[in-house]
């Protein structure tokens, strides 16, 4: 990421750098994506265990979700002035600690604070260890965080829910332990740290998911409207700030290209119905269908397959085809997804349901590359490459907070059974399908590449948090 006093560089691993470097920049990017599904996968039990209503229980995945995705930009620059390595392992002590508070955690509100922490711990993470990840192994992946988050879950929740925050500990540790592998960070420099500009963006951000979950929780228009009121005020407040600050966290002139535009609202409309499918299936699965945690986990297993079937065939076709062409049967794809997930959700056929999260995974694979290659092309995001990339996964983030307000609030306002209640809900995630299927027309009908993406999109989407 640029920053105010040129561009950032990168920093090399040192004597000690090789395979052993790699394991833990990997198994630092497989913890943060791990957190998000193995603690929806407990979800059930969290929610028994400590007597919390739906209209709450969506906070511990959205307060997770609204604080990576807000702090993910303000990570990405304190690593650029004060080195990688050294945010990396500030980063893993905060999630290490909010990790074990969580699973210490009595009642709701220190449950949701500890997820709030984790969220910033990984927003710091995240673009730390990637960047150094990406600049040592151009030509390495690093994925099934998403599938073994689900089964690690479901094996954990058996014996307690809390397990599924202390298991972040021991692998934490480990990592902390291998501090020596990481190269020295360089000097810190002197630039600006736009912190009033991402607490306000965040708080804006988390100003309308609450207002969405306060318009299902009460049923009322007057205290909702007023949090959405003051979410604007916020985000317009960070809008002035970031015209005007001399170090801003966001460079609002990437807005001008159509490509970042068009990506970032598509990832918007991903994040969105895939976190929204996530928890309407987990909970209709327990609570519906009464499957134990471990066979809820084992279910989530055809999406991560999809989105591997299509890891070698996308990096060749996504450029061929462009990002637009891409987006398109993205979109597409997870529209008859949701719509099959809805229609074997109504009549009770789970093997129905297990081939419409298949290709929930293919979609989820093509969108995501497809987005991180619009929106990191062309002169603009060129000058300020690490900031494009951090706003692709903020945006998805921030689009997963919305929907899983937007879909926890419908679950509560719905009556009838459960499978009525989930149809309901996955009919208007397809709805966000949709939106983002329009927004796909934002994009310029570039000329395909040749070749495959650079290394940094085939990598970017392990922040993002599901497949």
């Amino acid at each position: 990421m640029a920053s105010a006093d040129g561009p950032a560089r990168p920093e090399k691993p040192g004597r000690a750098a090789g395979t052993p470097l790699l394991i833990v920049l990997a198994m630092a990017q497989f913890m943060v994506v791990l957190d998000f599904t193995i603690v929806n996968v407990a979800l059930p039990s969290i929610q028994t265990g400590l007597h919390i209503p739906t209209s709450t229980l969506q906070w511990l995945v959205s307060g997770y979700a609204v604080s990576f995705g807000g702090f993910l930009l303000l990570g990405g620059r304190l690593a650029d002035l004060f080195g990688q390595a050294r945010m990396f392992r500030i980063g893993l002590i905060v999630f290490v600690v909010a990790s074990v508070a969580g699973g210490l955690a009595v009642e709701p509100v220190l449950l949701i604070t500890s997820r709030v922490v984790q969220g910033i711990g990984a927003a710091i993470v995240a673009p730390a260890g990637l960047s150094l990840l990406v600049t040592s192994w151009r030509e390495e992946r690093v994925s099934t965080g998403f599938a073994a988050g689900a089964v690690l879950g479901g094996l954990l929740v058996q014996e307690s829910w809390r397990l599924v925050f202390f298991v972040n500990a021991p692998i934490g540790g480990l990592l902390l332990a291998c501090y020596w592998l990481l190269p020295a960070s360089a000097p810190a420099r002197k630039s600006g740290l736009d912190l009033p500009g991402a607490v306000t963006g965040t708080a804006g951000v988390a100003l309308i998911v609450l207002a969405v979950a306060q318009a299902g929780d009460t049923l009322r228009v007057t205290e909702p409207l007023l949090l959405a009121l003051a979410a604007v005020l916020l985000l317009a407040g960070f809008v002035l700030r970031e015209r005007r600050a001399p170090a801003p966290l966001l460079d609002l002139s990437l807005f001008a290209d159509r490509g970042i535009r068009g990506a970032n609202l598509c990832l918007l409309a991903v994040g969105a119905y895939n976190a929204g499918e996530i928890l309407l299936v987990t909970l209709y699965l327990q609570e519906g269908r009464h499957l134990s945690s471990v066979l809820t986990g084992l279910c989530f297993v055809p999406q991560a397959a999809g989105a591997f079937a299509l890891a070698g065939p996308a990096s060749n076709l996504v450029p061929r085809l462009g990002p637009r062409r891409s987006l398109t049967i993205s979109m597409l794809l997870a529209l008859v997804s949701l719509c099959g997930s809805a229609a074997a959700v109504a009549s009770g056929v789970i093997i129905g349901l297990l081939a419409a999260l298949f290709l929930m995974g293919m979609s989820a694979r093509i969108s995501m590359m497809a987005a991180t290659l619009a929106g990191t092309r062309g002169e603009v995001a060129a000058r300020e490459q690490g900031t494009a990339s951090a706003l692709l996964t903020a945006s998805r983030q921030c689009g997963s907070a919305l929907g899983v307000a937007v879909l926890a609030a419908g679950l509560v306002v719905a009556s009838g059974s459960d499978a009525r209640r989930t149809t309901i809900g996955l009919l208007v995630a397809a709805c966000f399908a949709l939106a983002g299927l329009a927004t796909t027309r934002l994009l310029p009908a570039v000329v395909p590449v040749a070749g495959k993406p650079p290394a940094e999109h085939r990598f970017h989407h392990h922040a993002g948090g599901v497949p």
